[in-house]
């Protein structure tokens, strides 16, 4: 009996294996530009710094805290922004050298401050000039390799799966009454229903499209009309929508069904929970390199259909904070009987590398 050749394929070494399920991000340098970044080193930066100095100087602890501050922050805020340069600048070199300019950052900037307002005296000069250096070379190292487990933590497969996951929650309920609505009129509105099943199908590929898509704002917006129209197929003259768009940048672009789901749990917890007629409010406007997105809704009494609204709304924050970490803001409140959400968003911003 022969025995069968094994494929190559099958002889993949360990370490490959290991590095397809927790891919290298193809650029480890620290995204100093991101909120999420920003807060966390400034926050483990001076927490550290705060420990050290109570494990130092046992007397005059807030003195000499506020005298290493002088040294610390002008450090910190220059190693974000040399990252964020670096980091944009997408430089094509390997991992292990990207690492080493990030290390490098903290300390060159260290020195840098130490010659430029010469803080050290010439007698202590020679004795403590290597202990600041190495001191910053290895938080900048240990920062940047944090970020980079956690940026493997959250690679593109792990987010994508995430984002799958959250986006199937609102397909099955919307499809199949938007297919009972196009049923509903068939016999009575051929030219409406053949519009219906149109928009129907372009809501379902952009499902089932990639979910870390930029599309233009407009192509978005065109998506929410089709969805709006709808419903009000189903609904009637009870669902009214009103429109406000404002000036926004051509090119601006957003994750591919990242709105349609707001207007969706409006339609949803609103106009499906409230007697009468519906009128939904969407105000687009764009603010510098943000772009701001209010929709207002009625909302029933009643304290579960409330909680359900929520609900959805989880969802919808679990999808931000996927794409855009903490430089996405989702706020609600209830006014008058109206349940208002107000979504702020990066505008060129990149959900994915």
């Amino acid at each position: 009996m022969t025995k069968r050749p094994v494929a190559a394929a099958t002889l993949v070494p360990a370490s490959t294996r290991a590095e397809t399920a927790v891919p290298t991000p193809r650029n480890v340098i620290p995204d100093g530009c991101n909120m999420g970044t920003l807060l966390r080193v400034a926050v483990t930066v001076n927490v550290a710094a705060f420990i050290l100095t109570l494990a130092v100087a046992r007397a005059e602890v807030f003195p000499t805290f506020l005298g290493a501050a002088a040294l610390v922050e002008p450090v910190l805020l220059g190693t974000l922004l040399v990252w964020c340069l670096l980091r944009r600048a997408s430089i094509p070199v390997r991992a292990y050298v990207q690492r080493v300019l990030a290390w490098s950052a903290p300390a060159l900037l260290t020195l840098l401050l130490l010659e430029l307002f010469g803080m050290m005296g010439q007698s202590t000069r020679f004795e403590l000039l290597a202990g600041y250096l190495a001191l910053a070379f290895g938080a900048g190292a240990a920062i940047q390799h944090y970020l980079e487990l956690r940026a493997r933590a959250f690679s593109p497969a792990v987010t994508e799966a995430k984002l799958q996951a959250l986006q199937s929650r609102i397909r099955p309920h919307f499809f199949f009454n938007a297919l009972n609505a196009a049923l509903a009129v068939v016999r009575a509105d051929p030219p409406r229903a053949e519009r219906m099943l149109e928009s129907i199908a372009e809501l379902l590929r952009a499902v089932m499209g990639d979910v870390r898509k930029l599309v233009s704002l407009e192509q978005e917006l065109d998506l929410c009309r089709r969805y709006v129209e709808i419903e009000q197929t189903r609904l009637g003259e009870r669902l009214v929508v009103d429109w406000q768009v404002g000036a926004v940048h051509p090119r601006a672009k957003v994750p591919q069904l990242l709105l349609q789901p707001i207007i969706e749990n409006a339609v949803r917890y609103g106009a499906e929970k409230v007697a009468g007629k519906c009128e939904i409010t969407v105000r687009v406007r764009q603010h510098g390199f943000n772009l701001e997105v209010f929709v207002s809704n009625p909302i029933a009494r009643e304290p579960i259909q409330r909680e359900g609204n929520q609900i959805g709304l989880a969802n919808i924050r679990g999808r931000l904070a996927l794409i855009y970490d903490l430089e996405a803001t989702l706020e609600t409140r209830v006014r008058r009987e109206r349940f208002e959400l107000t979504l702020t968003v990066p505008v060129e911003n990149k959900p994915n590398e």
